[in-house]
């Protein structure tokens, strides 16, 4: 279909040229659609005298023109940016005498007509020829295809052997419809017209089969009678394992073409084989998201000029690391399958290098395609775009606009992996400048300055638009978006969420986000937690210092607060007080620690409990967590995160969640009462043990000191009231330290010195311990406060009282 609608243009447009040249008006969608036919010499000019000349149009139109031209056939074309004219050349740098020269402003445009062939080389299609030319180049040989309208041209062998001309011979099919293989033959290179349908999403690496292997089976499933687009097909619609690869045999034995599918690729089976009973066979692999992006040379190297290198990655991985690389411009890469699956980057191509060596092993070439979209929707929650013509220079009079738009609770990280617009001149924003400008939603417009490598917006919808002049030209620009959670923000409508950056993914070390959300007068804010999983703190007990999120209720870092969260918790709420609430993320340095982190959703609330449905909005409050390069998946991410959402639903998480925080509560106070009540036990232990002890030991003593002394002489109520005072004493200390217990509901290691209120314990009178007296103790007994009160009192009796007893 697409070589029908592609051959239809061109007859449409050779019509209209032909009735009235005057007449034609090609719209910048058709116009635009040319240029992926020709390739851009900057500042150049053909040595050689133009065929045509048209003035006054913009370069689509005179690219339009090139293709459109009736009159002679048109190989190239010269673009003058500053006067805006075309110059048409019915030669090109294939013709003998003719050479590019150097002129400031204009550009010279080569027909690419090879660009919409995927080249096999050393392999030919054994097939009755429709059409053969000789000497003739490949480019010249791949526009007869396109242009041909006797018969539908699928491809051509490009025949080159020594000591003969070289020949283009036109074929009706192809391996991709399955009536033909692709046979090894060193001295024809196959070219195969971009197909359509199923198979267009594989590419064929010509004869050869998947290498079987002694632990598993290579293939999951073989279906007979199939052509090789529905063989593609199959693939593209298997779901019980993920088919990356077919094998596709011609006609076998019984005269029955066989589809193999496979869950591998040729380099995780140390490559392909070739049946010697079979050879007609082709293998296919399919071209994963970032491989398409790029042209496909299989058996075909650049030497020399790899830049960096990379080992047991897969075609689609390598792929990603050339359009990410930010060291240099990564325009090809070479893979090579066996033995450790390298990826080898470069700067050139096979224009730059005088075109590509033949390998004779696994090694495949893959060239950047040229970005040729000026401007776009982009609404996917990641992607990317260049500057047009990229990864090489951009054309002079560009003006092209992006439009980005994400999930309105998110953001938009714009990565830029190079940007180089030329020489800028001092002013900003200057008119004279190439230039490239960002418009946040609601924000004031500006311009992307020079070595920028992130700029992250305000809001979930930006305008990017590219200006270039008429003047020099430049590399350009490649850039990356993705969709980001908010960090830094205030939040003041409901519903909304917010989350941790890059949740689900695992948030990076050292983020820092606070997030105030503010309801309206009379109304609260209701948070409800759909997924909690941070750092796991030591003992439970959550600690500042380590991953946390911290709730204040209020809109300042002084308001009271909520709680401080870590670890893992299942879905849980938070109620304001008022209308404001603060949340605070914070993770520390150790990137071993990360975690998914939190998931949030809010809406606001009157203080009897209904619930406000209103649009979220959002603005920045200040910068955000300084983004680190991005290391996204190979594959999307396909973990689905419940969530709360309805109004009843966040009704039922609050219930339930109130309902819990009671019982936490309750458990808490009669946990506080236990430990109390343990520490007066242990306290009224001690402290008996302390003073039976003592008052034992200075009764003792007493007695002792009494015995020394004749009967009459020692007044039994003198020592009946020193013990008495003593004990009172003591006892009003006991007292104090029991109501310093109660205060603080601690225990420590000083309970020794600790007291509380007991029972007056009844002491022995000094009569009852005269008459049955203690022996002496056998130990030295240091002398405590108590028994040198009562020695002093035993002292102080005079002799009167003796006379008196």
């Amino acid at each position: 279909m697409d070589e029908i609608n592609l051959r239809q243009k061109f007859l449409l447009i050779l019509i209209i040229v032909t009735v009235s040249r005057n007449a034609i008006s090609y719209s910048e969608d058709v116009a635009q659609s040319f240029r992926g036919l020709f390739t851009r010499h900057s500042n150049k000019r053909l040595s050689s005298i133009q065929a045509d000349f048209v003035s006054n149009v913009s370069l689509d139109v005179c690219t339009g023109e090139c293709v459109a031209a009736a009159r002679f056939q048109c190989k190239s074309f010269s673009y003058d940016s500053i006067r805006r004219s075309c110059f048409l050349y019915a030669v090109n740098l294939n013709d003998p005498d003719v050479r590019l020269v150097d002129v400031e402003g204009r550009d010279h445009y080569e027909t690419s007509y090879l660009k919409q062939f995927a080249r096999l080389p050393s392999h030919e299609v054994r097939l009755m020829t429709s059409q053969s030319i000789s000497s003739i180049s490949p480019e010249e040989c791949a526009r007869r295809c396109i242009l041909e309208t006797r018969f539908k041209c699928r491809g051509f062998n490009y025949e080159h052997v020594v000591g003969q001309p070289v020949r283009c011979l036109l074929v009706e099919s192809s391996p991709a419809t399955g009536s033909q293989a692709a046979m090894t033959n060193e001295a024809t290179d196959f070219y195969q017209k971009e197909t359509e349908g199923a198979i267009s999403s594989f590419i064929n690496y010509g004869m050869g089969m998947l290498r079987p292997t002694i632990t598993s089976e290579v293939y999951q499933r073989s279906v007979r009678g199939v052509t090789a687009d529905g063989c593609a097909q199959r693939c593209l619609d298997e779901t019980t394992f993920d088919c990356l690869s077919f094998d596709y045999v011609h006609e076998d034995d019984n005269r029955q073409n066989i589809c193999h599918l496979s869950q591998y690729i040729a380099a995780n089976v140390q490559g392909l084989v070739v049946d010697s009973v079979n050879p007609r066979h082709n293998h296919f692999e399919r071209i994963e998201r970032f491989l398409n992006y790029f042209y496909a040379t299989p058996y075909a190297v650049i030497q020399g000029n790899n830049m960096k290198t990379f080992t047991k990655v897969t075609p689609n991985r390598c792929a990603r690391l050339c359009m990410e690389e930010d060291a240099f411009v990564c325009r090809s890469f070479d893979y090579t399958v066996v033995p450790e699956a390298t990826c080898l980057l470069s700067s050139k191509t096979s224009r730059d290098v005088g075109g590509l060596d033949t390998a004779s092993g696994h090694v495949h070439h893959f060239e950047m395609k040229p970005l040729l979209d000026c401007g776009g929707n982009l609404t996917e929650p990641e992607g990317g775009f260049a500057s047009p013509n990229w990864p090489r220079n951009y054309a002079h009079h560009e003006n092209c606009v992006w439009n980005i738009t994400t999930s309105r609770n998110k953001v938009i990280e714009l990565r830029f992996t190079h940007l180089d617009l030329g020489l800028q001149s001092s002013d900003e924003c200057s008119d004279e400048d190439d230039r490239l400008v960002v418009t946040d939603s609601g924000y004031r417009p500006y311009c992307v300055k020079p070595n920028t490598k992130m700029v992250t917006t305000k809001t979930n919808s930006v305008r990017l638009q590219f200006l270039s002049n008429a003047e020099v030209d430049a590399q350009g620009f490649r850039a990356f978006y993705r969709a980001e959670w908010t960090c830094n923000m205030l939040l003041k409508e409901s519903p909304g969420e917010f989350a941790s950056p890059k949740w689900p993914e695992n948030y990076p070390s050292g983020s820092r986000c606070t997030w105030r959300i503010t309801a309206p007068e009379g109304q609260r804010v209701h948070i409800v937690f759909t997924s909690f999983a941070l750092e796991h703190h030591a003992l439970g007990h959550c600690n500042e210092k380590l991953d946390h999120v911290r709730i204040l209720d209020g809109g300042t870092v002084g308001s009271s607060l909520i709680g401080l969260y870590c670890g893992s918790r299942p879905s849980f709420a938070v109620v304001s007080s008022g209308q404001d609430v603060l949340v605070q993320f914070s993770s520390d340095n150790d990137p071993q620690a990360s975690r998914p982190g939190f998931h949030a959703k809010f809406v606001f609330e009157a203080m009897n409990g209904s619930i406000s449905d209103k649009d979220s909005r959002f603005i920045n409050i200040g910068e955000g967590v300084e983004a680190s390069k991005w290391q996204g998946t190979e594959e999307e991410d396909t973990r689905v995160v419940g969530s709360l959402s309805s109004s009843e639903d966040l009704l039922s998480a609050r219930d339930e969640s109130t309902s819990n925080g009671f019982r936490s509560a309750m458990w808490a106070v009669v946990t506080c009462l236990l430990l109390l009540v343990g520490a007066l036990a242990v306290a009224l232990f001690l402290v008996i043990r302390h003073y039976r002890r003592k008052i034992n030991g200075e009764m003792e003593k007493s007695v002792d000191e009494v015995d020394s002394y004749p009967m009459e002489s020692v007044p039994l109520q003198s020592i009946e009231s020193s013990f008495r005072k003593n004990q009172f004493n003591n006892r009003v200390d006991l007292i104090g330290g029991a109501e310093a217990v109660a205060a603080s509901c601690t225990i420590t290691s000083r309970n020794e010195d600790a007291a509380t209120t007991f029972e007056e314990e009844k002491l022995p009178s000094a009569s009852t311990a005269l008459m049955h007296p203690r022996p002496p103790p056998r130990l030295h007994r240091p002398q405590s406060s108590y028994g040198k009160y009562h020695e002093d009192n035993v002292k102080n009796i005079n002799v009167e009282d003796k006379t008196q007893v």
